[in-house]
């Protein structure tokens, strides 16, 4: 059951209950005055009979009696009239009364104890009023006895008036209270409530940004606005937890990335310490073949230098990976080592038949950064789509200004890639080309490079539409600010 259905319920109780007190009361009133009325009116009729029928049984005039009664029955027909002798015998009585044992009961107990009794009969749901009254002479000597009985009907009939008004007003004063109880308590709580409700479960589901509408000076809008300054706090304490925790998650990464770091320095260490020496005599005692007539050997000779020169750049970008010397940085502008890239591999993408191009609209696009390693960055970026990217595609490098950043961005129109791979990209020795040489180092030297430069890489591909890496280096005047 509802709040507004209980608060009506109990208010309509409480105030049918006094409402209900109050008309018994009033009814109970009621039938007292009415009986107060009914035997002031009765002892004037007798007071008045008592003389007149006193005269005419001391005079001995019974014809007066008879038309006293027969006067007063036009008066008042519903009026029965007894008139008894002092030996209690019955002298006279109005038209259509018949003789009755509890009048003959009443006129003797007044001529007995010679004094005026009013009653009414019978005494719990009385249907007439009785009033009996000694006649006596001047002399104070018993002449006989009078009784006169009145119906109620008419008591009756106004109290039964007054009792139906009462039920009807306690019927419609519950009805009229229930409704208004309903409607107040729809407008006053329940509607509130039902929007704080709304705004609790937003915040169960996780948007802290609802509000519920203020508007109300009373507890239930004192309580709005404490939940709604109770949502702002969890609001705050929520990006509060995921910026820690997205800051935890990035410094869990970056230790990642130093560990493997250390451990790729400390293989390629060892690796250029344990391989140099046996490599440099393999590779030195395979170039003197090449000399050698027979072509076979000549042609294994080759073979030998090859992969000693692989085993040797390999080594190198471990070497250089793992012990890369600090960025000398200093003011550039990004479109020339950009460019000086583009120059260099402008062969190579042609070979390939791919069609490599460069925007650089307005600059200069001025950063602080190492030249050389803003090359090596472009270098990577650009040889890995010339692979990516089949005949008759088309590579595009552009260079603009977005928000304060200089963007590099390289699109080509390869196979794209699909999310697994990209998760994974910038991690040391994982490589999609591990068949065509590929070291899975090129992207991790971007990626180092670019956190030196405090700058953000960002992979783009949908699988089967080529992919975009965009990096954004911060400005010059960001740099400094």
């Amino acid at each position: 059951m509802s709040i507004r259905l209980r608060f009506t319920l109990a208010l309509t109780t409480v105030g049918v209950l006094l409402f209900g007190t109050y008309s018994v009361w009033s009814y109970r009133s009621e039938r007292e005055d009415l009986r107060t009325a009914a035997t002031t009116e009765m002892r004037l009729i007798g007071q008045s009979l008592e003389t007149s029928m006193g005269n005419a049984l001391r005079d001995r005039q019974r014809a007066d009696v008879e038309e006293a009664l027969t006067t007063l029955e036009a008066l008042a027909p519903n009026v029965d009239i007894h008139i008894h002798d002092s030996g209690g015998t019955a002298l006279a009585h109005s038209h259509g009364a018949a003789a009755d044992r509890t009048i003959e009961d009443y006129v003797d107990r007044a001529a007995t104890a010679r004094t005026v009794i009013v009653a009414f009969d019978p005494p719990d749901e009385p249907r007439r009023l009785i009033y009996a009254a000694p006649l006596t002479g001047d002399d104070g000597s018993l002449l006989g006895a009078l009784a006169i009985a009145r119906p109620t009907d008419d008591l009756i009939a106004d109290l039964a008036r007054t009792r139906n008004r009462l039920l009807v007003a306690v019927f419609a004063f519950m009805i009229a209270t229930l409704a208004v109880g309903l409607v107040l308590g729809t407008i006053h709580v329940a509607r509130p409530i039902s929007r704080m409700l709304e705004g609790v479960r937003n915040v169960r589901e996780g948007d802290f940004r609802a509000r519920v509408a203020p508007g109300r000076h009373d507890e239930i809008g004192r309580l709005v606005d404490e939940f709604n300054v109770m949502i702002g706090v969890l609001e705050d304490s929520r990006a509060r937890t995921e910026s820690e925790a997205e800051a935890r998650m990035r410094l869990e990464l970056g230790l990642q990335r130093v560990d493997k770091l250390v451990t790729i320095g400390q293989l390629s260490a060892g690796l250029a310490h344990e391989i140099g020496s046996p490599l440099q005599v393999l590779s030195g005692r395979a170039s003197a073949l090449l000399d050698h007539p027979d072509p076979a050997v000549q042609r294994q000779a080759r073979l030998l230098v090859g992969q000693c020169e692989r085993i040797t750049r390999i080594i190198e970008q471990l070497l250089a990976f793992g012990r890369r010397k600090a960025a000398n940085v200093g003011p550039c502008d990004l479109a020339l080592p950009v460019r000086a890239v583009i120059e260099l591999l402008g062969g190579e993408a042609r070979r390939q038949g791919v069609e490599l191009v460069v925007e650089t609209e307005g600059g200069p696009y001025e950063i602080v950064g190492d030249p050389d390693q803003l090359q090596q960055v472009t270098l990577n970026l650009v040889r890995n789509a010339i692979h990516a990217t089949p005949t008759g595609g088309r590579i595009r490098v552009t260079i603009d200004h977005v928000d304060g950043a200089v963007r590099l961005c390289v699109r080509d129109t390869g196979p794209g890639i699909d999310a697994a791979t990209q998760a994974r990209l910038f991690e040391p020795f994982f490589t999609t080309r591990g068949s065509e040489g590929g070291t899975g180092l090129g992207l991790a030297v971007v990626r180092s490079i670019v956190d030196e430069h405090r700058a953000h890489i960002d992979v783009i591909s949908e699988p089967g539409d080529g992919a975009a890496f965009i990096v954004r280096f911060p400005s010059r005047e960001v740099s400094h600010a």
